[in-house]
């Protein structure tokens, strides 16, 4: 899935916070080299435009990544 378009670091920057939610969530299960980077990169993206709910996400008991939805996208 992730192969139909090309993810850099400048296209991520560009995207909305529910979209780098959707492909976080999305790359949880991939397993390819690159892999890594990219989730990296979300993550810096998603923190970038909701610091507050990111650090909420990472200082919780457990951070799950399926949980991450719940912090950053809260109204």
């Amino acid at each position: 899935m992730m192969e139909e378009f090309e993810m850099t670091l400048e296209s991520i920057k560009r995207m909305k916070l529910k979209k780098l939610v959707e492909l976080f969530e999305l790359t949880e299960s991939m397993n390819d080299k690159y892999i890594p980077t990219v989730r990296s990169w979300l993550m810096d993206a998603i923190e970038e435009k909701n610091p507050g709910g990111f650090n909420d996400w990472i200082d919780s008991d457990c951070p799950k990544d399926s949980e991450l939805r719940k912090y950053v996208l809260a109204q």
